[in-house]
């Protein structure tokens, strides 16, 4: 599979379009066979990255959020030679959607049933937001960066992507863990993420996505306390950790009321 960027002018011409485009989007068609035809020549330049095996995405589940976990692995293990800087281009990731995965674009966020709206197609296909912002919310890159972020990279380690499956088990954890200020630092996620699995999964501990937005909001004070990047994952975990319980028992003293 050869890999592309959407020019740049082109780029522009749709975002702005949008609008009357969106009939044509709504088709089951890929974008890529009739953009063409509307702008008069390819939207599409190819890019110096090597072929690479055209990988397939789940998409088995009747919810297509539950996919996430597993998508974000494939997509992360198929182009993992991208650079950080790379994996910010809004042209690279428009190209992919446009391409050859507009069909698990449709399937993921119900295009094939509900009908694409202007809004979707612009966060979901394009970078409606600034881009740390929509490079969680764009379908490709949110599941490149969901996985650059939490996996652990330590090839001894049986299950790599343990992390990243319950980043993903929820949108919204996926945003408190990855929109943050500290979100950039593989470390701290894990630290993070980890102590917050620990607290559900070990503990016993309720941990929804208020609790974790708290979690995240905690996080972020600790942040204009300390270097997070200098702290050791120990010492990040543990402080999370013992946040999560104090909230756990803040909640069940509100029930006992």
């Amino acid at each position: 599979m050869k890999l592309f960027l959407v020019k740049s002018t082109i780029l522009d011409t749709i975002k702005q379009n949008l609008s009357l485009m969106l009939p044509d989007f709504e088709k089951a068609d890929s974008p890529s066979e009739w953009l063409e035809d509307r702008l008069g020549s390819s939207p599409f330049e190819a890019t110096k990255f090597p072929e690479i095996p055209q990988f397939t995405l789940d998409m088995s589940s009747d919810d297509p959020s539950k996919t996430d976990g597993t998508n974000a692995s494939i997509v992360y293990e198929n182009l993992k030679f991208l650079s950080d800087s790379q994996a910010t281009d809004e042209r690279f990731w428009a190209a992919l959607c446009l391409r050859e995965y507009w069909p698990f674009v449709r399937y993921r966020w119900g295009f094939d049933k509900k009908g694409a709206t202007e809004a979707g197609i612009n966060q979901h296909v394009f970078f409606g937001y600034n881009v740390r912002r929509s490079l969680t919310r764009n379908t490709m890159s949110r599941l490149w960066w969901a996985a650059r972020l939490t996996m652990n990279p330590d090839p001894h380690d049986p299950d790599p992507y343990r992390l990243t499956r319950f980043a993903c088990e929820n949108a919204d954890t996926i945003m408190h863990a990855l929109e943050r200020s500290t979100s950039n630092s593989r470390d701290i996620n894990h630290a993070f993420l980890s102590a917050i699995l620990d607290a559900r999964d070990v503990e016993g501990l309720t941990m929804n996505t208020n609790i974790i937005g708290e979690l995240a909001k905690y996080l972020n004070l600790l942040g204009g306390v300390y270097v997070l990047d200098c702290l050791p994952q120990k010492a990040i975990y543990d402080k999370i950790l013992a946040r999560a319980r104090n909230i756990d028992a803040r909640e069940m003293a509100k029930k006992e009321l």
